[in-house]
């Protein structure tokens, strides 16, 4: 169980994340702190994980976990290092998670200097725990690829984090999420204006531009007519001035 107020912090920020990722999951439990109970010949068995995962089950209240009654034991335990708990996470609670059929146990070290690495994650084959293969970035890093959850788990940066290898991106707490989308909606907001802005001034500069053309078409029009007066004047000017000569020379 929760031994301190950072344990129990990371045990619900790892709770929160998980429900938020399986949100709309019809048959899913995800608990954190919840007793879990199973018999193993006469003796009852019972055990607090800090976290777990079981498929196939509903959802909702109940006072424990019982594997009998639920018809199977969880499919994820994950399990965060504190002093008080470090040995027996590492040693007989992890024996008594194998012999439940747990299919995947996980240690979690938050704080540092109790597992090395910081995650790690063991999966159920043939009734042995065998370890989860892990990789370290530069960055001190340390991914785990669960096939359970279908996910990477990550420390990174001091967190826990879970991977989502088809969206490429890291599984979000829900104000996380509520916040990414805001500042979605913000810069598409602001994209949006930016493509308003630049529409309105090619506008501005395509109406400006028809306004030139009209101009100068009205300009040429004008030097048009003002041609056409000008050669009627002159017709008219020549017309009369061989009028007045022919008069002249008329006898009569």
């Amino acid at each position: 169980m929760a031994t301190n107020v950072d344990h129990f912090d990371w045990s619900m920020v790892c709770y929160r994340m998980l429900m938020h990722r399986f949100r709309g999951r019809g048959k899913l439990l995800i608990a954190c702190d919840l007793l879990v109970s199973y018999r193993r010949g006469e003796v009852e068995i019972a055990l607090a994980p800090d976290v777990l995962v079981s498929f196939g089950v509903p959802p909702g209240p109940r006072a424990s976990y019982s594997v009998r009654r639920e018809g199977k034991p969880p499919d994820v335990v994950l399990e965060f290092a504190s002093p008080s708990t470090v040995k027996a996470d590492a040693g007989k609670k992890k024996e008594k998670y194998r012999r439940m059929g747990v299919r995947e146990y996980w240690l979690v070290d938050p704080a540092g200097g109790y597992h090395d690495p910081r995650v790690q994650g063991f999966q159920l084959v043939d009734g042995v725990y065998e370890r989860l293969p892990w990789k370290e970035g530069s960055d001190g890093m340390v991914a785990v690829w669960s096939p359970v959850l279908q996910l990477e788990v990550r420390f990174v940066d001091g967190w826990l984090r879970f991977w989502d290898r088809k969206k490429a991106r890291y599984v979000e707490l829900p104000e996380e999420e509520k916040e990414r989308l805001q500042r979605g909606a913000e810069a598409w907001a602001e994209k949006e204006a930016e493509a308003r802005q630049r529409a309105e001034a090619r506008l501005e500069k395509e109406a400006e531009a028809r306004q030139r053309a009209e101009a100068r078409t009205r300009s040429a029009e004008r030097a048009l007519e003002a041609e056409k007066r000008a050669r009627k004047a002159l017709e008219e000017s020549i017309a009369q001035s061989e009028a007045e000569s022919t008069s002249t020379r008329d006898p009569t």
